[in-house]
């Protein structure tokens, strides 16, 4: 079993929590009410400009052509795809990128960007990569597998769901997470250890923030 192989099949189990979550299944069952969704994508927003910024730090530290190749494809993906996706929406709340700028990122969001950039700071490429992979791959296996279910293709957000559960997504993730193994092979056992709580936390604040919506708007999560 490869090293990302060993890290996925260890937070699955998280991923699924997510999916389970009702916010994800109200989502795909087209129930979701329209503020709950409003207040996730503004918050969205928010860490997404900040996500944005960890690859710049990223590229940064970096010392070799590749890593900086790799970094910039997925900067791209969340400046360029993403963005699409959200401004959309925005629009239909009747927003802008400019208008973010002034809401403030509630708890959840707020300890996810924190994570990011305390990671980002100690400048180890390894650990980086980790903290910001579980984001990406994450909604690959989550939209994927509801866009699976039947009833998710009458759901009033199923152009949001079909753009996660995109085959070109899913293969730009693959690439990614087969960079990741390269990155990651051959490492001492105590680093390798510390990789796996990387990338474990991310994925345990992606769950907080698929809860973070519904907490906020005082609903079942």
């Amino acid at each position: 079993m490869s090293f990302m192989e060993e890290v996925l099949k260890r937070n699955i189990p998280v991923w699924d929590k997510c999916i389970a979550t009702p916010f994800v299944q109200d989502l795909k069952n087209g129930n979701l009410c329209p503020e709950v969704f409003k207040t996730y994508m503004v918050q969205d927003s928010i860490y997404l400009k900040n996500y944005a910024r960890i690859y710049g730090k990223a590229i940064y530290h970096a010392t070799a052509l590749r890593d900086i190749q790799l970094y910039h494809s997925i900067l791209g993906f969340v400046t360029e795809a993403e963005s699409e996706v959200r401004l959309r929406y925005l629009r239909q709340f009747g927003m802008t990128d400019d208008d973010i700028e002034s809401v403030s990122p509630l708890p959840e969001t707020r300890s996810y960007i924190e994570f990011l950039f305390r990671v980002a700071e100690r400048g180890n490429s390894r650990e980086i990569l980790m903290a910001v992979l579980p984001c990406m791959l994450s909604y690959s296996y989550i939209f994927c597998r509801i866009a699976a279910r039947p009833e998710s293709r009458d759901s009033k957000y199923w152009d949001f769901i079909q753009d996660y559960a995109d085959s070109q997504y899913a293969r730009d993730c693959r690439k990614w997470q087969d960079y990741a193994d390269r990155k990651c092979e051959g490492l001492a056992v105590p680093e390798y250890a510390m990789l796996h709580r990387v990338f474990e936390q991310a994925s345990l604040l992606e769950l907080d923030f698929w809860n973070m919506a519904y907490r906020q708007e005082g609903g079942r999560a």
